[in-house]
């Protein structure tokens, strides 16, 4: 089942990820297993731009990061599971100004797809991927 996000719907989001943004993920990572791993994603807005988002577990805390291109991944600052849903929230940087931004994963089979909203910005940027295999043993 495909979730759609209305602007409303994320921007609600973006206030509860902010009011969320100085704590700890409370999320056992039992239940985000499904979401772990490092996820490089092919954006259709925008076309043929990158992201990586990572999630992973330490010390017992779920973590997440996003990156852009060869950006510097930025921390999640808020993460949050509603469902099949995993929200993250966090500030972006766009043309050197800060941009709160909340981003909503969904899983279909082997596949992540995103769809992320900046507080500035009426466009919800949408992408997806597969995970990345792990070579080498780690």
């Amino acid at each position: 089942m495909k979730r759609r996000f209305s602007l409303a719907t994320l921007v609600l989001l973006c206030v509860v990820g902010a009011a969320a943004s100085e704590q700890a993920s409370t999320l056992a990572p039992s239940q985000v297993t499904a979401f772990m791993g490092t996820w490089p994603l092919t954006m259709t807005n925008p076309a043929g731009a990158r992201e990586t988002v990572r999630i992973w577990e330490e010390n017992g805390i779920v973590k997440a990061s996003v990156q852009a291109g060869r950006f510097p991944a930025i921390n999640a600052t808020g993460i949050l599971k509603d469902g099949d849903v995993l929200v993250l929230t966090l500030t972006r940087f766009e043309n050197g100004k800060s941009d709160r931004a909340v981003i909503a994963l969904t899983r279909d089979r082997d596949t992540m797809n995103m769809a992320q909203m900046l507080e500035f910005s009426q466009t919800i940027k949408r992408g997806s991927g597969k995970k990345e295999s792990v070579a080498g043993g780690g």
